[in-house]
């Protein structure tokens, strides 16, 4: 009877073990996947905090001016179609896209970023409006996976339509970075 006694010793440290390592696959497997949101988190509480250089690790600029460059270049080439194809309309355009280049190097800092964050909108605010008005609640978020490197959180404006989007992607196991943010679209001038 006294052999039975180590086996049983061995088969629930087995099972010990086995119930350890279940449960650290299942923490690292709820991690991995909500780290997106653990990463909008930590930069949404950092814009809060203005704490530049806790956001700045979780945002990769040269990706976000790029995409912000690549939305205005196609928002003005609509616009731009000229009615009759002349050159002084190209001219135009081409110096319109340059200032919109410069313009995005220029606007595209950490404390323009995290302000838009904060509000939920890249409407430039004048200096001192945070203390001038009330303060207005938070905005809302909606959110989509997509694959498994890209995670984007919608942002919904006052009248409840989504506005700008935010758009995460994985950097190592379960690091995400701020690559692109997608503007709202114009709404359609009528004719």
């Amino acid at each position: 009877m006294g052999t039975h006694q180590p086996h049983k010793e061995i088969v629930k440290s087995i099972h010990l073990k086995l119930g350890i390592a279940a449960l650290c696959v299942s923490a690292g497997a709820a991690y991995w996947y909500y780290s997106p949101l653990i990463a909008l988190h930590q930069m949404r509480t950092a814009a809060h905090d203005y704490n530049a250089e806790s956001f700045n690790a979780r945002v990769d600029y040269p990706r976000l001016r790029e995409s912000v460059k690549t939305q205005l270049n196609a928002v003005m080439n609509e616009q731009a179609k000229p009615k009759d194809s002349g050159g002084g309309a190209d001219f135009g355009k081409m110096l319109g896209m340059a200032f919109a280049d410069k313009m995005v190097d220029a606007m595209v800092t950490p404390e323009f970023v995290m302000g838009a964050m904060k509000r939920g909108s890249i409407e430039p605010r004048r200096p001192g409006a945070d203390k001038d008005e009330p303060a207005k609640p938070d905005p809302k978020y909606t959110s989509e996976r997509v694959g498994l490197n890209k995670y984007i959180m919608h942002v919904e404006n006052e009248r409840g339509e989504r506005g700008l989007s935010l758009v995460m992607e994985r950097h190592g196991f379960a690091s995400w970075k701020l690559a692109e943010v997608r503007l709202p679209t114009p709404a359609a001038a009528p004719d």
